[in-house]
């Protein structure tokens, strides 16, 4: 079925970040001088980007082909050794004469519990706990290369998140709750055709370790209490994407017997981006593959620090200018957040308990909508399909889109937040 849409877009006293807030915010107070940009003149290209003001730099992944920019970035610290967890990719194209930019975040990870059997997030009570990601303590920073296969050019890197810290919230608990996600590594091949140009993002996703935690006065490090079992909660990836056009356009869901299966952004009933969401998912050398099922996303299943934490800072916009003023000839760089984002979703991973998976979704940008997208084929899956997932919804056409920022940053600080869920 076909369905036209217009989405919208405690926390217990603990120190979880107070290095970041010294890093984040100190290179916005004044402006600072880039000692590197990005080429954007290149077919494709990886490095970092320094300032001198400050021991945070941006580490990028550049391809520039067949009208269309596309760029990864990375934020971390090689003077503390850190990496901070909010992976962005985004991709700016020409339709004809009318200019695009389509730009996604992974913005968290929440927990929940299933209680409807629908295999998805859906509803505020399922959630559990979202997590406040600290910072990786290790990490790997993309090298890009491109080959060429029957024809087909293709460029890939991988970007590695190894050991992060984070926290369970709200914690209902006597103890806060601490996890280290073993690693996040997400490995871009990004493909470009005769019409269009796809970019395959596999999600591999290590082992969780959770335990509640208290001080220890002495010495003021972490004391374990006792682990946390996580056989009985699922998990899910919100993301936002947003889209900047210079023509009005409509966000176009396809639903099936599996969730959403794809999401399309057309103009004039021509589609010019699509995501593919209909996968599935498998734990390390498991021959097994389960459905990922992915639902749109709504803020009354958000708590209001959700919101506060994971938004967007709008001295990013500065951030933007600074780091990469080459990147001012984009003339479609939408903001990227929560609140700011066309579109919000959730891939959901249903049976997970804590393990490591891997997880391969998909998106395609379009340069002659006459042709089309290439036919896809619905996968098998060991998971029971559902007809629970809603499949009728009417929102009004989206207007275009201001330029504004990307990217954004997290604030940990020692705040007694509300629990309170949007209304």
């Amino acid at each position: 079925m076909v369905k036209k849409v217009r989405t919208l877009v405690n926390l217990s006293s603990i120190v979880v970040g107070i290095l970041f807030l010294i890093i984040l915010l100190v290179p916005h107070l004044a402006v600072a001088t880039t000692t590197e940009d990005i080429p954007i003149g290149s077919e494709y290209a990886s490095g970092v980007i320094t300032r001198q003001d400050s021991t945070m730099k941006m580490s990028y992944a550049w391809v520039n082909t067949n009208s269309s920019e596309f760029l990864s970035i990375t934020m971390f610290d090689d003077i503390y050794k850190v990496a901070l967890f909010r992976p962005f990719f985004g991709q700016a194209y020409k339709v004809g004469t009318s200019e695009f930019f389509v730009g996604t975040m992974l913005t968290g990870f929440e927990l929940f519990q299933d209680l409807n059997g629908n295999m998805v997030l859906d509803q505020a009570e399922e959630l559990r706990y979202y997590i406040m990601l600290n910072a990786s303590q290790q990490y790997i920073l993309p090298e890009i290369q491109k080959t060429v296969v029957d024809n087909m050019t293709q460029y890939s890197w991988k970007i590695c998140y190894l050991e992060i810290d984070g926290f369970f919230n709200p914690t209902d608990g006597t103890y806060p709750i601490r996890t280290i996600i073993e690693s996040v590594n997400l490995s871009y091949r990004y493909e470009v055709y005769e019409n269009y140009t796809e970019l395959k993002l596999a999600i591999e996703m290590g082992e969780w370790d959770a335990y509640e935690f208290d001080f220890d006065v002495n010495t003021g490090g972490l004391i374990r209490i006792a682990d946390v079992n996580l056989d009985d909660h699922s998990l899910s990836l919100l993301f936002g994407t947003t889209v900047s056009s210079e023509e009005p356009f409509e966000m176009v869901m396809h639903n099936g017997s599996a969730g959403l299966e794809d999401l399309r952004v057309e103009v004039n009933g021509i589609p010019i981006f699509q995501s593919l969401f209909l996968d599935t998912y498998s734990f390390g050398s498991s021959e097994a593959a389960y459905m990922a099922y992915t639902v749109p996303a709504s803020v009354d299943t958000l708590y209001d620090d959700q919101l506060m934490f994971w938004g967007t800072p709008a001295s990013f916009y500065e951030w933007w200018q600074t780091w990469f003023p080459s990147m001012s000839d984009l003339t479609t760089v939408p903001a990227i957040g929560l609140e700011e984002a066309s579109f919000l979703y959730r891939i959901c991973y249903p049976i997970w308990g804590g393990k490591s998976f891997i997880h391969d979704p998909r998106y395609r940008a379009l340069f002659d909508g006459e042709l089309g997208f290439p036919t896809t084929t619905e996968p098998t899956s060991t998971v029971p399909t559902t007809s629970s997932i809603p499949t009728t919804s009417t929102i009004p056409e989206i207007t275009s889109v201001e330029i504004s920022v990307i990217l954004m940053g997290v604030l940990l600080v020692t705040l007694p937040l509300s629990r309170k869920r949007r209304n």
